[in-house]
């Protein structure tokens, strides 16, 4: 969805500083505060990525360079004071069991703000100033050594002044005037074949208001995860630093999965989100909300990332000015301007590790956690407006339908409908790395089979219409033959999710497809019985089911469009939704519904290992002493079909 036509409807007021609710932990082994120390800031706690066998890697942000970041791992780090912890991480103290292991650092090189962003006042670029970089460090320690099920105290420091040398006497010593510390939290490996393994299952989350609610009652709930997993949409502007690291709204995207955040939710009530991702690995998709848009000329944020051009328009446009952008045809340098002239995942990237083991790097990818193998797919493309105009010539706006007639003479210009990002149907690259990946040993032999994907081909909400198809451009001409319109057709035999990817996946067996997108709840099972599909995405900030009990209809565009490749109500996948089979809301007459529209709700969903279960909770708002309740279980895995 646009990120600007969520801003008045879903604003919050913001609790200043003296008024943040205390940070809320998992359960521990041992009191651990997880307070940073020194008087330097981090710009996020530590968080884990892509664990292995024997390690994990541990990351944080700041907005200094630094002469050193470490992390200090084993029993006995929760009790260094600031200035022992300064001795440790510099390595002029070394303390039995305690082992430091130095991180790498890189800058993020997209990292802006600008005058729309949510940053203290004097900190916020003037309306004028367009697109300001933003300094942002990444450090990133590599950690080994480590036991399958032990459960290790991890902090991480960066220091910031003169590296000592221990061959001066005299070199700078740092002292809690140039450190940044992290409180202490725990850190394992991959979790084994046969261990059981707490997932959360999440997507959506945008700053949104009832964000930091949501975790803050999943954690509360659930106690100690092993794995996030995030289907897309992680923020809303994805080179807007601000949104992943400290938004004033109280809900970006770190601070809420770290129990930093602190925001009222739409009942007035204050939440911090909950610390998670600092003890449990995060492992995200791509949604539409990760991809930025054209930055060449963009003078915000905002319009940048509403003006993707599909890549071969930008190579086409190019070849047009090679010579002069690129004389010496480097190729770096023509890789970078179709970026800036196209659309771009830089800033996702770089800030999260994760497995390379596709052509599309971390774009899409696989794992194995415990007994579960995970894909992860790039399924996802531009939201554009609903705006139809049947008359060419009262054509003033882009949308999903139409191109602005004031565009059509500038390719670079135009919006190109919904134009997918990353290919999915069966001739494109990534399906056929899929196809490989179903029929591996890792595939094959694990228990469960989990597949995490933004855009899913089954759905009742507003984002399921149209259908995941390559827009049709219609181009229309006048008697002369001279261009007077463009608009776009959505064919529903096109629909690539549909009747692509589905069949593939059903077919290898898998257990679970679980999407975002809508910002609701509801479910399906295939037809044989053999597939879940599962939206469970940011519900307390929701777009709305469609369904003939929802009390909603999609808008669908007038003739000349085909009335037949649109849905005002329904789902287009064909499957029928599964009404919850515990708590199931109601309508005003009792009828159970199968979804989850509320913004009242939050509702939030693990799968357990070991119960081989998927259990979706809900939260009412409107009565924040009551505990979350039950509303949805279903077995996943061969033995329970």
């Amino acid at each position: 969805m646009v990120a600007g036509a969520l801003c008045g409807v879903l604003g919050a007021a913001v609790l200043p500083t003296s008024a943040t609710p205390p940070r809320v932990s998992p359960p521990a082994e041992g009191a651990f505060s997880t307070d940073p120390v020194g008087s330097l800031p981090l710009l996020t706690d530590p968080f884990l990525q892509a664990p292995s066998e024997r390690g994990v890697h541990v990351v944080w942000f700041t907005e200094f360079a630094g002469s050193r970041h470490v992390a200090l791992v084993g029993r006995g780090v929760d009790q260094l004071d600031t200035e022992m912890l300064g001795a440790v991480a510099t390595g002029r103290t070394r303390i039995p069991g305690i082992t430091q292991v130095t991180a790498s650092t890189t800058k993020l090189s997209r990292s802006a703000e600008d005058s729309a962003s949510n940053v203290p006042a004097d900190r916020r670029p003037a309306a004028g100033a367009g697109i300001v970089a933003r300094d942002v460090w990444r450090h990133e320690a590599s950690v080994n050594g480590l036991r399958a099920g032990e459960r290790v105290p991890y902090r991480v420091v960066s220091l910031d002044g003169s590296r000592p040398d221990s061959a001066r006497p005299n070199s700078p010593r740092p002292g809690s005037s140039r450190l940044a510390g992290s409180g202490t939290f725990q850190l394992q490996p991959l979790p084994r074949a046969g261990q059981p393994t707490k997932i959360l299952l999440t997507s959506d989350h945008q700053a949104m208001v009832n964000t930091p609610a949501n975790l803050q009652k999943a954690l509360e709930t659930l106690g100690r995860m092993d794995a996030v997993f995030v289907a897309g949409d992680l923020v809303n502007v994805p080179d807007r630093a601000s949104e992943w690291f400290d938004d004033t709204r109280g809900s970006a995207f770190f601070p809420v999965l770290q129990g930093n955040g602190g925001r009222n939710g739409t009942n007035g009530v204050p939440y911090v989100g909950g610390e998670i991702i600092q003890n449990t690995p995060l492992f995200p998709a791509i949604g539409n909300h990760e991809v930025q848009g054209r930055r060449a000329g963009a003078t915000t944020l905002g319009g940048s990332f509403n003006a993707p051009v599909p890549r071969e328009v930008a190579e086409r446009a190019y070849e047009a000015v090679a010579a002069q952008v690129n004389p010496t045809r480097n190729r770096a340098v023509r890789e970078q301007w179709i970026r800036d002239n196209s659309f771009s995942t830089t800033t996702y990237e770089e800030i999260f590790t994760l497995p390379k083991s596709s052509p599309g790097g971390e774009t899409y990818y696989a794992t194995t956690i415990g007994d579960v193998r995970m894909i992860s797919l790039y399924s996802t493309r531009i939201w554009r407006g609903t705006t139809a105009n049947a008359d060419p010539a009262a054509r003033t706006s882009t949308s999903r339908y139409q191109e602005a007639g004031a565009n059509l003479g500038n390719p670079l210009a135009q919006g190109y409908g919904e134009h997918i990002f990353e290919a999915v149907d069966a001739s494109s690259e990534q399906f056929r790395w899929l196809k490989k990946e179903l029929a591996s040993r890792e595939f094959t032999r694990a228990k469960y089979r989990v597949v995490i994907l933004h855009e899913g081909p089954q759905g009742l909400g507003d984002n399921i219409m149209p259908v995941f198809a390559d827009p049709e451009r219609i181009e229309e001409r006048n008697d002369a033959g001279e261009l007077v319109g463009v608009r776009y057709e959505y064919p529903l035999a096109d629909n690539r999710l549909l009747y692509d990817l589905q069949p593939l996946l059903e077919n290898a067996g898998v257990d679970l497809v679980q999407n975002g997108h809508s910002h609701l709840w509801n479910r399906f099972v295939s037809r044989n019985g053999r597939t879940n599909f599962l939206e469970t995405s940011n519900t307390g900030n929701t777009y709305g089911a469609f369904h003939p009990l929802s009390g909603r209809t999609r808008p669908v565009p007038p003739a000349p469009w085909d009335p037949r490749n649109y849905w005002a109500i329904g789902n287009p996948g064909g499957l029928a939704p599964i009404v919850p089979t515990v708590n199931p809301h109601r309508a005003a007459d009792g009828t159970p519904l199968p979804f989850v529209q509320s913004n009242d709700h939050a509702v939030f969903s693990v799968f357990d290992t070991a119960t081989a279960q998927v259990v979706s909770y809900s939260f009412d708002l409107r009565t924040p002493d009551v505990a979350p309740v039950v509303l949805d279980r279903f077995r996943l895995g061969r033995s329970h079909r």
